[in-house]
Parts: C-alpha cells; sequence; structure tokens
C-alpha cells in the first residue's frame, strides 16, 4: 500500500506526461503512416499503471 500512496503522489505527474508524450507519438507515427507497436505497448503500461494505483489507492480510504 505504501508503494502505491508514494507512486500516486510523487510520480503520476510524470507517468501522466509520459503517457501523453506516448500517445502522440503513436498519433504521429498513425498520420505518417509508420508502425506504432512501441508505442501502443507503453502506452498501456503507463495507462494500466495510472488506473491501477487509482482504484488502489481508492479502494484502501484509510491511507496507508
Amino acid at each position: 500500500m505504501v508503494f502505491f500512496a508514494f507512486v500516486g503522489f510523487y510520480f503520476m505527474p510524470v507517468i501522466a506526461f509520459l503517457f501523453i508524450v506516448a500517445l502522440l507519438r503513436a498519433i504521429k507515427k498513425v498520420v505518417n503512416n509508420r508502425p506504432y507497436t512501441k508505442e501502443l505497448f507503453w502506452s498501456g503500461v503507463l495507462f494500466a499503471t495510472i488506473t491501477w494505483t487509482i482504484v488502489i489507492l481508492a479502494l484502501n480510504p484509510n491511507g496507508l
């Protein structure tokens, strides 16, 4: 639980920024008709990290 609280508080802005960057790179590659598998993978990993952290913190309202 402490790990998710730490990630949610300190690293979530960085993870969200990297998620947006990965999505923008994927959009740029889609427009240029190039493969975008790597960007799709990292977007999925970052999105899963964001949602998993939010869910874990929401399910434990007492904090740590």
